[in-house]
């Protein structure tokens, strides 16, 4: 929750796979004594490790006729 507040993105665009992927990353800096903090570090590369999931253009179909339709009338 914490870090998709952080990341200003819905849970479901990240990818729960790939943080799982970067543990080995995060605890390798940890053992360098680099970081302490998995949240941040991991915030602070998440394009490095493909956190977010690509948003499809499927997806943005979606969206914007979800837009229009609950959008506030004039």
């Amino acid at each position: 929750m914490r870090s998709t507040l952080a990341l200003s993105q819905p849970l479901e665009r990240i990818s729960v796979e790939m943080v799982f992927r970067s543990l080995y990353y995060f605890a390798a800096a940890v053992f360098r004594g680099e970081t302490n903090d998995v949240v941040d570090y991991l915030v602070s590369h998440y394009k490095l490790f493909g956190l977010l999931k690509a948003e499809r253009k499927r997806h943005r179909q979606i969206h914007s006729r979800s837009a229009l339709v609950w959008a506030d009338a004039p």
